[in-house]
């Protein structure tokens, strides 16, 4: 899978919420990185958030956000200003994860946003 370095390349401090992603969170929106080791972190959705979930201008494999909605994932997406990932293939991969880990993901709740703007994919 690519490494990806953020488009800002600051060293922003790690958001003080950021944690793994794990059932009980609160519902809410949250972005996610998946950092190298194929974990994936989140924090509370927030203007530019993407670069301060890990923190240190770290590179990471995916990156996007998704909602939590009574303890099951409501909404998964590939969208980050800061790591603009273009590939379902990763999308998938972030899912196959979460689904292993024990999380009910919605369905048509997998969303592919490509690059050229056109219109959002529904992959799973």
């Amino acid at each position: 899978m690519p490494i990806y370095p953020p488009l800002d390349p600051f060293p922003y401090a790690q958001d003080k919420h950021t944690c793994r992603i794990h059932h009980g969170l609160p519902d809410g929106l949250y972005v996610y990185v998946q950092d190298l080791n194929g974990d994936i972190w989140v924090a509370p959705d927030a203007a530019h958030q993407h670069p301060k979930v890990l923190g240190g201008a770290q590179a990471v494999l995916y990156a996007g956000d998704l909602t939590i909605e009574q303890g099951h994932i409501a909404d998964l997406t590939n969208l980050s200003g800061t790591f603009q990932y273009d590939s379902e293939t990763g999308l998938l991969a972030v899912w196959a994860i979460l689904v292993q880990q024990g999380w009910e993901i919605e369905t048509g709740g997998v969303r592919f946003f490509p690059a050229d703007g056109g219109r959002p994919q529904r992959l799973v």
